[in-house]
């Protein structure tokens, strides 16, 4: 098993189902009155969704570029590494900011939302920790 491919996969794969997941609200919760409450629950945190969907899909695409050979594989593994802690901390402050509102009673899923989203964001950069381990050894 060439580990170094499957923490690439893996992180890469991670990060593309973070903002799935991220995004996943939008598509199920239809209607007016829920608009607003919903641009409430993602303007939550201190970056809100927009900063992690940007370090997620910033750590996929570092990690599908680092052995194209355009920049040093070992700095790029690095930013990679970053880039997932990002993507899982920033996770975590909106989860950890987000209010309950009326959306929750209807769609009780959505409670465990953020924290799913959190959890999901986990193996963007322990993936990218193996594959950076993996480069540099």
């Amino acid at each position: 098993m060439d580990l170094r491919a499957v923490s690439r996969r893996v992180g890469i794969a991670a990060a593309v189902v973070t903002v799935v997941a991220l995004v996943a609200p939008y598509a199920v919760i239809t209607g007016p009155e829920y608009t607003s409450q919903l641009a409430a629950y993602y303007a939550s945190g201190v970056v809100g969704w927009g900063g992690i969907a940007l370090f997620a899909l910033l750590s996929a695409v570092v990690i599908a570029s680092v052995e194209r050979g355009n920049v040093d594989p070992g700095t790029l593994a690095g930013v990679a590494v970053v880039l997932g802690l990002a993507t899982t901390a920033s996770a975590a402050s909106w989860a950890l900011a987000v209010e309950p509102s009326p959306v929750f009673r209807d769609h009780l899923w959505l409670v465990w939302h953020a924290r799913a989203v959190v959890a999901l964001s986990v193996p963007v950069p322990l993936a990218a920790a193996v594959y950076a381990r993996e480069l540099l050894s």
